[in-house]
């Protein structure tokens, strides 16, 4: 009997030692642990909220180029960019934006809208039609040399035949008719094979290839 009395003792002293000891690791423990999952729930909400945030500038932004009032979604835009960042509704919203600018004829502020998005590596996804646009605005501003270097790089995959067509686009404008004859058929054929019917670009093959700049 006493030496389990004693035993009971002894055993009672250690856990009081082992708490003693490791209370405070623990304590701290357990703070970390419910700071975690509290944290990662404001940071959930946070960017619940975000999402919603931005997915209502989207829809006022488009609402606005709607109305043919592409001031008032610039600055939505800007508004939209400044409380959540670079995100996908922003480079959407920003993308509807570049083409309501040059619908109006407003070809500067939609050719820094597209570089923008072309220096954003959040927006990768938006990179080959972005880039696409701007070369489209950069021939509209004679800017030919540089709409050219745009596409020196190779197409993106399922985007062969509209890069060969800008290319024989850019060409033509600058005089460069053989060249831009051969992007032009490149362009023809995969449009072809994908099953579609591209009349506009054959007529401007056929134009081109009878020696008819126009």
């Amino acid at each position: 009997m006493a030496v389990e009395l004693y035993d009971e003792h002894e055993q009672g002293e250690r856990v009081r030692g082992w708490i003693k000891e490791y209370s405070p690791a623990i304590i701290i423990g357990l703070i970390l642990a419910f700071g975690g999952i509290f944290g990662f729930r404001y940071w959930q909400d946070h960017r619940a909220n975000q999402q919603f945030l931005a997915a209502d500038y989207y829809r006022a932004v488009t609402q606005r180029l709607a109305g043919q009032d592409a001031e008032t979604a610039a600055t939505e835009y800007q508004a939209m960019v400044d409380a959540v960042g670079q995100t996908a509704y922003t480079g959407l919203a920003g993308m509807q934006l570049a083409a309501g600018w040059v619908e109006a004829g407003r070809l500067a502020p939609a050719e820094q809208i597209y570089r923008d998005i072309l220096d954003n590596g959040r927006l990768e996804s938006l990179w080959p039609v972005a880039r696409l646009r701007l070369v489209r605005v950069l021939e509209a501003q004679g800017e030919y040399e540089e709409a050219l270097s745009m596409l020196d790089e190779q197409a993106p995959t399922g985007y062969e035949a509209a890069w060969a067509e800008a290319r024989g686009d850019a060409l033509f404008e600058r005089g460069r008719f053989d060249e831009a004859r051969s992007a032009w058929q490149e362009a023809l054929d995969r449009r072809l094979a994908n099953g579609e019917n591209p009349r506009l670009l054959q007529v401007k093959l056929d134009a081109a290839s009878s020696g008819d700049p126009s």
